[in-house]
């Protein structure tokens, strides 16, 4: 086989790493593009052993034959405000974790790596490395050898958790899908920019105070609010800096910056995979059943093991039924993000000159201007409302 046999064009490869990690020959690598992404590369043909593995596991062939249901809608947070302030919503992902790993799980998630600039997937066993998982990266990840590990802890009758964007958790099902020792939870995804981004962010921030970084979020919680959420960085020096996300270069780059693949991705509604989906209960608002200032995570349930993460839930957690509607409003669960005017030239400066020139092209400044007015202009009709229609969207 060759590299063009794994996929024709770049919007058929989603990254997800599974036919390099699990190729028997060991002969297909992770290349990195001129964007900063993520694609298979078969490196020696004549070692190929042609047993096309990699073609069967794929989660972007086939996607036709996969049909998910859903059974079950919820949305809840953390009884206490410091356990939901240290997450990026309502803490779901956190609290299903740290059950399962209490019950002898593994439990397998993104994190930063120590230098921070880097995301990728990290294998834990134990509660007192939940933090590595907490809150929402935005970049995409890298996926090393995790599929392995992960193999060998299915193959050693280990119970293992899964979490990630739909495309990996699909090629998780599609290869290890008949074990009935793993749990998969998918997370509601508009998209991830590039790890590119993640590393000029982290790099600029090291250069401008001489320092390098001890902590960093792109879903920091300034004063305890679940929105709008905020970059913040710590370095070593003890110097900090925040910046709301949205207005920011990071935040340009998950606007403007995707893989080709996302723009038209095809792992949404009945085709997902995971038993369990978890994201931002934006549909939700103050006088509504299960609303909490600091976050508030919502769960579709796909499967009778999605149902079982639920049900594991203990009284730490605030948990209600929620209608099917209010769960399934998020437009990323149904359909991938179009891309916005302007991508392609964004692109090309971004190839050129770097994240923070193309962050001061002059249709991204405009951008910014109209979130701005935008999030005024809503927070003002939402009072508005209030006064002449009391009690408005409370249904709950």
């Amino acid at each position: 086989m060759k590299t063009e046999d794994l996929y024709a064009k770049k919007e058929l490869c989603c990254g997800c790493g599974m036919c390099a990690d699990m190729c028997p020959a060991g002969v297909i690598h992770m290349k990195e593009d001129i964007d900063g992404f993520f694609y298979p590369e078969i490196t020696d043909t004549l070692s190929c052993l042609n047993c096309k593995k990699c073609l069967k596991i794929c989660p972007l062939k086939d996607v036709a034959h996969d049909v998910s249901k859903n059974i079950g809608f919820y949305a809840g947070s953390y009884k206490a405000d410091k356990e939901t302030i240290s997450c990026a919503s309502g803490g779901l992902a956190t609290a299903i974790s740290t059950k399962f790993l209490e019950n002898k799980g593994i439990v397998y998630g993104v994190a930063y790596s120590d230098d921070w600039h880097t995301v990728e997937y990290a294998r834990i066993d134990s509660c007192e490395d939940i933090n590595k998982l907490k809150t929402s990266k935005y970049a995409q990840s890298k996926k090393g050898h995790i599929y392995r590990c992960l193999h060998d802890d299915l193959r050693n009758n280990k119970k293992c958790l899964f979490i990630g964007l739909p495309c990996d958790v699909a090629a998780v099902k599609k290869a290890f899908n008949n074990n009935d020792n793993l749990y998969t939870m998918e997370l509601i995804c508009h998209g991830p920019t590039s790890p590119s981004v993640q590393k000029q962010y982290c790099t600029k921030m090291e250069e401008k105070f001489d320092s390098v970084i001890d902590y960093f979020s792109v879903r920091y919680k300034k004063n305890g609010k679940w929105t709008p959420f905020y970059i913040k960085v710590k370095m070593k020096n003890g110097k900090e800096f925040m910046e709301q996300f949205h207005l920011s270069s990071y935040g340009a780059a998950f606007r403007y910056l995707k893989r080709p693949s996302c723009r038209v991705c095809p792992i949404k509604g009945s085709a997902l995979r995971g038993d369990l989906m978890i994201g931002d209960y934006h549909y939700v608002e103050k006088g509504m059943k299960g609303y909490n200032p600091h976050g508030v995570s919502s769960a579709i349930v796909h499967t009778l093991k999605g149902k079982e993460l639920i049900n594991s839930l203990d009284n730490t957690f605030s948990l209600t039924p929620i209608e099917e509607k209010n769960a399934l409003e998020n437009g990323a669960i149904h359909k991938p993000i179009p891309a916005p005017a302007g991508w392609e030239k964004y692109q090309k400066v971004f190839r050129k000159d770097g994240l923070f020139k193309a962050y001061r092209l002059s249709f991204v400044i405009q951008s910014n201007m109209q979130r701005k007015i935008k999030a005024r202009c809503l927070r003002l009709a939402v009072r508005i409302k209030r006064i002449l229609i009391p009690g408005s969207r409370i249904k709950e």
